[in-house]
């Protein structure tokens, strides 16, 4: 295998590895506290998450307990009125409900299929930064095992006294924006029942959502 080709597919590998851990560090039920920095809040539930993958308990163990943990914390309404963002308004608030459950089952299917790539990652916090809206930005490195060194940042909300996260940016990939672009492309095609079909799809037969996609170091694309 010529070097370049080795060099895109271990960084495609990394770069799932990657998102899969930093898509699941989010706020523990409970683990926060009103006065805890957004800084904070990412660091303590980040240890959690790492303590569970890298636990001896089996792939469908690991995926149940972050599920447990994403489900109760993650701001889902949020994250899915970035994500459909102007057509946010053409789904009913059932649509929206249905929107919501079948995007939090799609992440877990694509992503928890993944799960055994992970042994002995380490979160690195480099700072926070803020943002318009009152937001917050953590920015961190994923480091060791075979994320190797992944640059992370993680955008977080305050809402009723506690910090949520909202978006997570892997090597300048916002995940909300990746999701945001496939979905209105499915909704200007056939509108919010087209997308719901497609997911619930999808979910029944483990496919998943599609790969994010970003750019090796040669510039060509590389899936994640």
């Amino acid at each position: 295998m010529q070097p370049n080709k080795r060099s895109n597919r271990r960084r495609v590998a990394v770069l799932s590895a990657a998102i899969v851990l930093s898509g699941i560090m989010v706020l523990t039920p409970g683990a926060s506290r009103a006065a805890d920095s957004p800084r904070t809040v990412v660091e303590l539930n980040s240890q959690k998450v790492l303590a569970i993958l890298n636990s001896g308990e089996s792939d469908d163990e690991k995926i149940r307990r972050l599920e447990q943990l994403a489900y109760g914390a993650i701001d889902f309404d949020t994250v899915s009125r970035l994500v459909l963002a102007k057509y946010w308004k053409q789904f009913t608030p059932e649509q929206r409900q249905q929107f919501e459950e079948e995007f939090k089952r799609a992440l877990t299917v694509s992503y928890g299929r993944r799960i055994g790539q992970f042994g002995q990652e380490k979160v690195a916090i480099l700072g926070e930064r803020q943002e318009p809206m009152g937001d917050v930005t953590v920015q961190s490195h994923i480091v060791g095992g075979k994320a190797g060194d992944i640059k992370v940042d993680y955008r977080l909300r305050q809402k009723d006294g506690a910090w949520y996260v909202i978006d997570v940016i892997v090597e300048g990939v916002s995940i909300v924006s990746s999701y945001r672009t496939q979905f209105q492309e499915i909704i200007g095609q056939g509108g919010p029942e087209r997308l719901l079909a497609e997911l619930r799809q999808k979910n029944a037969s483990g496919e998943g959502l599609a790969p994010v996609e970003t750019t090796a170091k040669d510039g060509t694309a590389a899936a994640q």
